[in-house]
């Protein structure tokens, strides 16, 4: 295969990002687009992709071999099965399913079928990440004893996700997979809080924190939260923190190093902003992989029973949080 012809399901913001992408790499032709609120003239920014009605009609067409789900977390396990069991490759973005009992079953779909099944979780495409992965692998910062993951957006974000999905599920998840990844260990227990405070929807709680237990025995202290003003000068305030035996490391996303001051003041973050019309950054790195790994078979940079582990993880803070215990974290079979 020299070539990928691609459909992207649901154009929501990071689906519209998705059709971004694939339309400036090379060997891609994004074909076709689903979204039942679009209309023609909002998909005239790719002029090679045509608006489908569904699912069933992009399947429908044998041309398109690779499939983009960015559709809400609800509906994506009935999603994914029908786009693996129809010979198509997937990219399904976080997080894979919104209960263990679905993930379990994509990761057994995912492994007997013979497509490319990936999911999206874009932090394994950061630099910063990556490097980070192979220092604790490198043994530089010895045992891992204790850390801290933060990742806090604004409460603009909560009002998009509308009490659909927890706080957990939209930002806790990355820095948990990211956590398993880069420790190369999982989280075999947790104990968690949420605030009383909710977001504007009422549905969903603004700030969760969590302690998470690795099977190594170190402890890691998570705080997801969708709570920051509209006003704060960034948009995403996230910490990455390992402390071994040996040695430290720390990731900050708080401040890129370009200030802006004008009638307010601004600390932008243009590392996913296009350039000289080509996007560039994390995700266009995972959809890059995603690609190639599509055209010749390489090995997956991240595979659906991992992207499942950090469901599990998800969930039993959810439950830690209802119950008020501490959580026995499944492990995906």
């Amino acid at each position: 295969m020299s070539s990928l012809n691609v459909a992207v399901i649901g154009l929501g913001a990071i689906g519209r990002e998705h059709c971004d992408i694939y339309s400036t790499l090379r060997d891609v032709t994004l074909t076709a687009v689903v979204d039942p609120a679009a209309a023609s003239e909002d998909v005239s920014r790719w002029p090679d992709a045509k608006l489908k009605s569904s699912l069933d009609e992009v399947l429908a067409d044998d041309s398109i071999e690779a499939i983009s789900l960015c559709t809400p977390d609800h509906v994506h396990f009935d999603d994914a099965k029908k786009i693996i069991e129809a010979g198509r490759h997937l990219l399904l973005e976080k997080p894979i399913a919104a209960v263990p009992d679905q993930a379990e079953k994509l990761v057994a779909i995912a492994e007997s079928s013979r497509v490319v099944a990936m999911p999206g979780h874009t932090l394994r495409f950061e630099p910063r990440y990556h490097h980070a992965r192979q220092v604790v692998s490198g043994s530089e910062l010895g045992q891992i004893v204790h850390g801290y993951l933060r990742r806090n957006n604004k409460v603009s974000v909560a009002a998009r996700a509308a009490g659909r999905v927890s706080v957990g599920y939209f930002l806790g998840i990355h820095d948990i997979d990211a956590l398993q990844w880069i420790a190369s260990a999982n989280v075999v227990d947790v104990q968690a809080r949420e605030t009383r405070i909710r977001d504007a929807s009422g549905r969903q709680a603004a700030a969760i924190m969590a302690t998470l237990g690795l099977e190594s025995g170190a402890l890691i202290q998570l705080e997801a939260a969708w709570a920051l003003p509209e006003n704060n000068p960034t948009d995403l305030d996230a910490r990455f923190r390992l402390v071994g035996t040996s040695g430290e490391l720390s990731i900050d996303s708080y401040d890129s190093g370009i200030h802006v001051t004008s009638d307010h003041f601004a600390l932008p973050m243009p590392a996913g902003a296009p350039m000289y019309g080509r996007a560039q950054g994390a995700l266009r790195e995972e959809l890059a992989s995603f690609v190639q790994c599509c055209l010749d078979g390489g090995p997956l940079p991240i595979t659906m029973r991992e992207a499942a582990q950090a469901v599990m993880v998800v969930d039993a803070i959810e439950e830690s949080i209802r119950s008020g215990r501490l959580i026995p974290v499944r492990q995906c079979q």
